[in-house]
């Protein structure tokens, strides 16, 4: 037996993969889906941080880059600066809107945070309670972290249907609520994610290079892979199955016709090939 590939012949063909093998884990088909494009999303994610520079873009940058990520997540190739594009110009109507609900909900939870502790303290020190502020802080955190969760699933349905930006709403909501669970281990990955490059700032302020760098697109990229499931299993697909029509996103999986294929995968079906072994006495390898 060979030790990392120490002392393997190479020689020898194996049978090859089949196409009908299981499916991986999640965890692993996420790994083999983002670091076979690690280069791309890290250009990815710095180009979607320069288009969020001005507020009003936030909106219209995270689309794009949502139209690039949901693109590679059905394992298809782009051109990154096209598809980016693409995504940013056709969806401002949607995406600006969406954009700067997100930066009123997010100034609105700083100011909860600081204001209404202070609040609290203030009334404790008057011989009151602070209970009241103390609720009022978490009911403001709670409502913005299931504003956050319905983002998870907003951008990709503007990027991906022609829904209203009213239904886009509507079904952003109930889809958080159906995926409570997934929207959770989300939303850790990312609080996680920020919490890391937090504890690395206070070490060295470069730190912050890794948010425009790389924590974008990754993060993004977390995020499509756990919703856009559910987005095709409640949205999408149910378009698709009214019409009478296979949903397109799903023809990668689909084997090609005999006409179509130029050539017939035998991946899995192969008997080895024993590879011929050079003499001792030849210094080169017998080409036949």
């Amino acid at each position: 037996m060979s030790f990392l590939g120490f002392g393997a012949d190479y020689e020898k063909a194996g049978s090859g993969i089949s196409k009908n093998a299981p499916q991986k884990k999640p965890f692993f088909r996420f790994g083999e889906m983002y670091f076979g494009r690690f280069w791309k999303m890290l250009k990815l994610s710095m180009l979607t941080f320069l288009f969020c520079i001005p507020i009003v873009t936030i909106g219209p940058a995270i689309a794009g880059m949502t139209k690039v990520l949901r693109t590679y997540y059905l394992d298809k190739d782009a051109f990154l600066w096209h598809e980016f594009m693409k995504g940013f110009t056709q969806n401002l109507k949607k995406s600006i809107p969406v954009g700067l609900i997100d930066v009123i909900f997010g100034i609105s939870l700083i100011c909860a945070m600081n204001v209404y502790p202070a609040m609290g303290k203030a009334a404790e020190a008057a011989g009151g309670s602070g209970t009241i502020y103390t609720v009022l802080c978490v009911i403001s955190v709670s409502f913005a972290l299931t504003v956050l969760m319905m983002n998870f699933y907003a951008f990709p349905m503007i990027v991906a249907t022609e829904l209203n930006f009213k239904n886009i709403i509507r079904n952003s909501f109930f889809l958080t609520c159906i995926g409570l669970k997934r929207n959770i281990i989300t939303l850790l990955i990312v609080l996680l994610t920020v919490g890391m490059i937090s504890i690395f700032t206070l070490v060295s302020k470069l730190s912050l290079l890794l948010v425009p760098v790389w924590a974008i697109g990754f993060l993004g990229f977390v995020i499509i892979f756990n919703s856009y499931p559910l987005i095709q299993k409640y949205v999408i697909d149910p378009y698709y199955e009214e019409q009478g029509r296979d949903n397109p996103e799903y023809d990668y999986l689909k084997p090609l016709d005999a006409e179509e294929a130029v050539f017939i995968d035998k991946g899995g079906e192969e008997a080895p090939v024993e590879g011929k072994k050079s003499k001792k006495k030849n210094k080169g390898r017998t080409i036949s």
